[in-house]
């Protein structure tokens, strides 16, 4: 069983994620983070069939759909609703994006529509990519993080040195804070901080006894040279077995070749199996 715990397939607004901003220029070098792999057909073609038909080649059970509101990259959280009920067996998760930029009634009244009315069962937030950015911890989104709590949603929080002006962004004692003053909120550190890989696996530690944090390094744990891998490898196989998950973070990166990239590592026994699904089972209560 393999449950990717944040994909973005190609389906109406869902296409947009990575949308580059108006008038950005074009990047001088490809990027490292799509580096090492040629784009498969779903993406060339933007073909919802050709995902499903990825998914059943990568051996991926059950996908988690993960919005995105944040500056201009606007995911319709309905579109991912319909996409979850036409695939109810492929994706029986749905995380909805909210937007933390200023229209902070606006972002309250979302969570419950999509929480309450909607069946989501959690909420995504890009902070750094805020217009303007903000750090995780900044008490403007407060609320939001309190109102998903009362929901008892889970909160993905996006965290990386991709979001935000600089990599101050990422800095996870911001994420320690939050977790901290909202006790009862299950976050989820997507990208898990990086490049602060030690510093979050302190975090991690430190969080043991209250127990509302797990981590999603995706990408920038088994893309191959990226600093940190086996850190977390080490992390998992010692101490952090229930608190990580596996995703691809698609389309960022393939299905298949995040499988396989995240294979190649060693795992102790049970360790993989908690990691690939279930511990994203457990957190949103998906039978396996």
């Amino acid at each position: 069983m393999i449950i990717d715990a944040r994909v973005r397939p190609p389906y109406k607004s869902l296409q947009q994620v990575l949308a580059s901003a108006p008038g950005a220029p074009k990047p001088v070098k490809r990027s490292p983070l799509i580096s090492g792999y040629e784009r498969p057909q779903s993406m060339v073609q933007k073909s919802l069939e050709l995902f499903i038909a990825e998914m059943d080649e990568a051996g991926v059970d059950k996908g988690i759909l993960v919005g995105r509101q944040a500056g201009h990259r606007i995911v319709s959280n309905d579109d991912i609703a319909e996409l979850r009920d036409i695939y109810p067996d492929r994706f029986p998760v749905a995380i909805a994006g909210i937007n933390g930029s200023s229209d902070f009634a606006a972002a309250l009244d979302e969570i419950e529509r999509t929480i309450t009315g909607m069946r989501f069962k959690g909420i995504v937030v890009d902070p750094g990519w805020c217009v303007p950015p903000l750090y995780v911890d900044d008490k403007r989104i407060y609320p939001i993080y309190a109102r998903c709590a009362e929901l008892g949603g889970v909160l993905y929080l996006t965290c990386s040195l991709m979001q935000g002006p600089d990599i101050s962004y990422a800095e996870p004692f911001r994420i320690q804070r939050v977790a901290n003053d909202f006790p009862t909120l299950k976050i989820v550190v997507v990208h898990g901080a990086f490049p602060f890989t030690n510093e979050m696996l302190g975090v991690m530690i430190a969080n043991a006894a209250l127990g509302n944090l797990w981590v999603l390094p995706d990408f920038f744990q088994f893309i191959p040279g990226f600093a940190g891998a086996q850190d977390w490898v080490n992390a998992a196989n010692h101490y952090l077995s229930d608190r990580m998950l596996y995703a691809s973070s698609y389309p960022v990166r393939p299905l298949k070749q995040s499988v396989d990239e995240f294979g190649r590592f060693s795992y102790e026994p049970g360790v993989l199996e908690n990691l690939m699904a279930k511990n994203a089972a457990e957190l949103f209560g998906i039978p396996i």
